[in-house]
């Protein structure tokens, strides 16, 4: 019985403070880059109205009541970049940078349109919005839309409760909640 609690904290560990970038596995990859203070695997929702009167249905919601599955990443983020071995474009200086994967192809309007929508939010003593400034298409196994927010803008420490990032694609919303008290790498706040 003991082992298997062993076991099990072992593979709950942080190991992104426990071991060095270049001995991270797939498993440990796909680990940061899904389920990881830096990540957030969800559901898009729609923007539509999902219980419409029935009245005008007969009875039946003829929009679904979510969107595509999807994962927003916190793409600046040291412990993401260590496990994608490359930087980000050079016109994410200076900025914060998250990313949205797995939103299907957007009818040749890219992530500029979605930008307007694109916004990070403080939650704590200080409440905060900064629009973002940039975005771009990141391909790596599929799309990535990324959106960068200046640095500046957005005072983000240790003592702030949470940070919201939201944005609209289409019809569907994106809304995702990170909390900048569990995104330590090696000792430091890593975003």
């Amino acid at each position: 019985m003991a082992a298997a609690a062993t076991r099990l904290g072992a593979a709950g560990e942080d190991f992104w403070n426990t071991r060095p970038a270049t001995e991270w596995n797939a498993g440990d990859i796909y680990r940061l880059m899904n389920h990881s203070p830096w990540a957030n695997s969800l559901q898009a929702t729609t923007s539509l109205n999902p219980n419409p009167p029935s009245f005008i249905t007969g009875g039946r919601n003829p929009w679904p009541p979510s969107g595509p599955k999807c994962v927003v990443t916190w793409e600046s983020a040291l412990p993401i970049r260590d496990a994608m071995k490359s930087a980000l474009p050079s016109v994410f200086r200076d900025s914060y940078v998250i990313g949205v994967d797995g939103i299907p192809h957007m009818d040749g309007r890219g992530p500029s349109s979605a930008r307007r929508f694109a916004v990070l939010r403080g939650k704590g003593k200080q409440k905060w919005m900064v629009h973002a400034t940039m975005s771009r298409e990141i391909i790596r196994n599929s799309a990535v839309y990324a959106f960068g927010f200046p640095r500046a803008a957005a005072p983000i420490d240790l003592d702030l409760n949470q940070v919201v990032f939201e944005t609209q694609f289409g019809r569907w919303i994106v809304h995702a909640k990170f909390q900048p008290k569990a995104m330590s790498y090696r000792g430091t706040l890593a975003l």
